[in-house]
């Protein structure tokens, strides 16, 4: 953490950073938390499911019609993430969070006139991503990489951990809202929750910390400092990372989405795969806690390799038809790999690119992830339905995260190892 009186520390790949009392760092950390809590990352993709069957007996939609708006969020993620990490690089942090807190606010208020056309309903899944551009994970990521250095790690998965906790605490409330009024006051709920608790929290608390001239330097060091956007994507770090995070993506949405299909397919009930979803959910929020406190103490490029490679063996447990605790392994293991993932990409543009860039680098990974995951998305469907069998496409995400781990041990140690 920060020291608790103003110093100078050198900010590695990056203008060196005036750190202000660790109280202020403290209170930006706690701000990107209940961001995250209470951001389009957990509204939008992990309460999506809560909404299904209400907005099916609501309006007689059809659940794939549905799932639909799922797939225009992930499009819509991977047009506007280099957009939002150009802005907060180019006009900071704070003047996005605190206007897309009220665009994103009024958006959700919006779908109190929700009506049974289905494609309003689109149209609306396509616009709220835009309306809450500033509430995404990076700006978030980038306002607490300002204030840590040795603690980086920690920090980042602190702020992180706020997109599981909200997936923990939030569908009680939202039933809650459904039951007790209609989905459109659910909606309605969360943009309330919104103003009251997520803008003043960011008003209050959200701060970058102050930088001081940096040093002169030359070639990549000058790149870092002055946010050469051009420069910086031509690096071999920066292409290995996005092959890397190319192939997370391509596995990621597929398995999350079909892991309890794949099981009840194997052999366990709807009751006990659901369990199991629960166990995949608890690791992930553990893996996010779990990867930065590791991430301070060894090398990130490390632990990102083991972690793929745990991934890679869950799929072919997977793959196996496992029975009795395997299952929980396999869960576990793949858990791990979307707790860690996004830890590891804060901390290793931090630590490569500096944070003049941050944004744009940041959001340009993010959006090639989101391609993975377009692409890779239908390949265990496409699997059962071909080869009556999950097994090929389960291969098949246990070779990329193969290649995946291999591609993060290609990086250079200085660009990963810790401080």
């Amino acid at each position: 953490m920060t020291n608790d009186t103003i110093a100078v520390v050198p900010g590695r790949g990056g203008a060196p950073l005036v750190k202000d009392t660790s109280r202020q760092a403290v209170g930006a950390t706690a701000a990107a938390t209940v961001g995250l809590v209470f951001g389009p990352s957990t509204f939008l993709l992990f309460l999506f499911g809560v909404f299904v069957e209400p907005l099916s007996r609501t309006f007689g939609w059809s659940k794939p019609s549905i799932l639909f708006a799922a797939t225009i969020v992930s499009l819509m993620i991977m047009v506007i993430s280099p957009i939002q990490g150009y802005l907060i690089d180019r006009f900071g942090t704070r003047p996005i969070v605190l206007a897309s807190s009220v665009t994103f606010a009024l958006g959700l208020g919006s779908m109190y006139f929700l009506s049974g056309n289905i494609i309003g309903f689109y149209v609306m899944y396509a616009v709220l991503p835009l309306l809450g551009i500033g509430l995404w994970p990076v700006s978030y990521l980038r306002v607490v990489s300002t204030w840590f250095e040795r603690r980086l790690g920690l920090a980042i998965g602190v702020a992180n951990g706020g997109i599981g906790l909200g997936a923990a605490i939030l569908p009680p409330v939202i039933t809650f809202a459904i039951l007790n009024g209609s989905v459109q006051w659910a909606y309605v709920t969360l943009g309330i929750i919104v103003i009251l608790i997520v803008l003043p929290v960011n008003a209050l608390f959200l701060h970058e910390a102050k930088k001081v001239p940096a040093a002169q330097g030359t070639g990549a060091a000058i790149a870092q400092e002055t946010g050469d956007f051009k420069t910086l994507v031509r690096t071999r770090a920066f292409i290995v990372l996005s092959l890397a995070f190319f192939l997370l993506g391509f596995v990621n949405t597929g398995l999350v989405t079909n892991q309890i299909s794949l099981l009840i397919d194997g052999g366990l009930t709807p009751q006990n795969a659901a369990f199991v979803q629960s166990v995949f959910g608890i690791a992930v929020l553990l893996g996010r806690f779990l990867t930065g406190v590791l991430l301070d103490y060894m090398p990130a490029k490390r632990l990102m390799s083991a972690v793929c490679l745990g991934g890679a063996l869950a799929c072919l447990i997977y793959a196996s038809a496992p029975v009795g605790g395997l299952v929980f392994l396999s869960a576990i293991l793949i858990g791990m790999v979307y707790g860690a993932e996004f830890d590891v990409l804060s901390y290793i543009i931090k630590r490569s690119f500096g944070l003049a860039a941050f944004g744009r680098i940041y959001g340009t990974i993010f959006a090639v992830f989101q391609l993975g995951a377009a692409l890779g998305a239908t390949l265990l469907p496409l699997s059962r339905a071909h080869f009556q069998s999950y097994a090929p496409g389960l291969a098949a995400y246990a070779i990329a995260l193969l290649a995946s781990g291999l591609l993060f041990v290609l990086l250079k140690d200085r660009s990963t190892r810790h401080v």
